[in-house]
């Protein structure tokens, strides 16, 4: 196993550890399925593959997508699922199985990431059913990792789910084993790289690539093959994104999703001008999967699964519209982790606006205030009102225990602007502004503190 020399992680072994047929990876595969796949693997200007991946979609699996497709449409379903939830939870789950279950969600404890390291069995409905596992560790970006059972159901239903919000912009996400409907884009020193068809959309092919130059036999083949394969959609991050956005490609998708870390408004224009299509910001977690998606720089849109969402103080008390507190989810489209009241450990509130819920704020992380010159306080979310408008892809902010405070950027604006940003805030304090490569995080951390005081619980 070999190291990047300027990176700490470990390269990835191809197929070190015991490895799927195909067969067993695309069960309901096709010939053109078959073909597309093949086409993918063997184009010449194809990038290093290190990983091979399949989505295991039975009929019935593909069958119960669809349908939950037709259930997007219909828009956000009666809460009658969330007690029967509960029920269940406490009759089948060993955690909860320790006495009657409540009367009301709001009885059910909080629980939160800590709770599924060292037992997430635990968590497992014991009727569940266990012959297509899935094993997937978070990053740990937002707290602890933690280990995430899931089905291959429930590892698609990003599918249906990304259709549903693009339609909502009256763009299709088509389907067919004649066209590449999804890469998804990376840009680290180390990253899984592999080509795969998708049953739900009846074979049409899916790529995951690392745009870093280590993934490809030569540079001038991540625009080869990309235009080769002419997505219609490209997903990543915005770190990815921004570098996808530098190459010189001639093909334009039909959307970008951006997720994992926050989407800034000078980078969606970036984005939008140079492809020339919508740009959305996504917010989801492993744990329950997509929960909010905004197409502007607007709130973000709750998406209308079977996800409860309320907003708690620190203490667990529900906060009223309008006010912050730590995003809670409560779900069960994950039949191996029925989520109840999961704490997420992100931070936004809850309005409503044309009688539908959004999240306002939203912001990852434990929320993080700051100390001016003046000596009061200001919350992390008005430094991203200051940061987002600049042309930065992605930043980190600290401020150190006598009260400076250093920013790392990637991308972007010059150093006076984001000096004038933050003094525009923070007052005449020392500010040191470093432009750097955040990619060696996958979910770079906006926002930390040294101060006493600076966390707000």
């Amino acid at each position: 196993m070999s190291r990047h020399v300027d990176y700490p992680v470990a390269d990835y072994e191809p197929m070190a550890a015991t490895a799927l047929t195909d067969d067993e990876r695309w069960p309901l595969m096709t010939p053109a399925a078959e073909a597309m796949l093949t086409r993918l693997r063997t184009h010449p200007s194809a990038p290093r593959y290190n990983h091979a991946c399949g989505d295991r979609l039975t009929a019935k699996a593909r069958d119960s997508l669809v349908a939950y497709r037709t259930q997007l449409a219909d828009g956000f379903p009666a809460p009658d699922w969330i007690m029967p939830l509960v029920e269940r939870v406490y009759r089948t789950v060993p955690r909860y199985r320790r006495g009657p279950a409540p009367a009301s969600l709001t009885e059910v404890p909080t629980t939160d990431r800590h709770d599924l390291l060292s037992h997430a069995e635990a968590h497992v409905p014991e009727d569940a059913d266990l012959s297509d596992l899935i094993v997937y560790r978070t990053s740990g970006s937002r707290g602890p990792a933690a280990t995430v059972p899931m089905t291959p159901e429930f590892c698609a239903l990003d599918l249906p789910v990304m259709q549903y919000l693009l339609s909502e912009l009256g763009v299709p996400l088509r389907s067919g084993a004649s066209r590449v409907s999804l890469v998804n884009v990376y840009d680290q020193p180390v990253a899984y790289q592999f080509a795969s068809v998708s049953s739900y959309l009846d074979g049409a092919g899916v790529v995951k690539v690392n745009l870093h130059e280590s993934g490809w036999r030569t540079p001038d083949d991540r625009v080869a093959f990309l235009d080769a394969c002419a997505p219609e959609l490209y997903t990543g991050n915005p770190i990815s994104l921004a570098k996808l956005a530098e190459l010189p490609l001639t093909t334009r998708p039909a959307a970008v999703l951006s997720g994992a870390m926050a989407l800034g408004e000078g980078l969606r224009s970036t984005l939008a001008a140079r492809f020339d299509c919508p740009v959305v910001d996504l917010y989801g977690i492993t744990e329950a999967g997509l929960v909010a998606w905004r197409p502007d720089n607007g709130p973000h849109r709750l998406l209308p699964r079977r996800l409860h969402v309320e907003i708690l103080s620190p203490a667990g008390e529900p906060c009223p519209p309008g006010e912050r507190g730590e995003i809670t989810v409560t779900c069960g489209e994950n039949p191996l982790l029925p989520l109840l009241r999961y704490r997420t450990g992100d931070h936004a509130a809850l309005s409503f606006v044309a009688g539908e819920p959004v999240l306002t704020g939203l912001e990852g992380r434990d929320p993080v205030r700051y100390r001016a010159a003046s000596g009061r306080w200001v919350n992390s979310i008005e430094l991203t009102h200051v940061l987002s408008p600049l042309d930065l892809v992605a930043w980190q902010l600290h401020q150190d225990e006598q009260g400076a405070v250093t920013v790392e950027t990637h991308g972007g604006a010059a150093t006076e602007e984001v000096v004038a940003a933050v003094r525009g805030l923070l007052g005449q304090i020392p500010i040191t502004v470093k432009p750097g490569n955040l990619a060696r995080d996958t979910k770079p951390q906006r926002y930390s503190s040294a101060l006493a005081g600076a966390l707000v619980s």
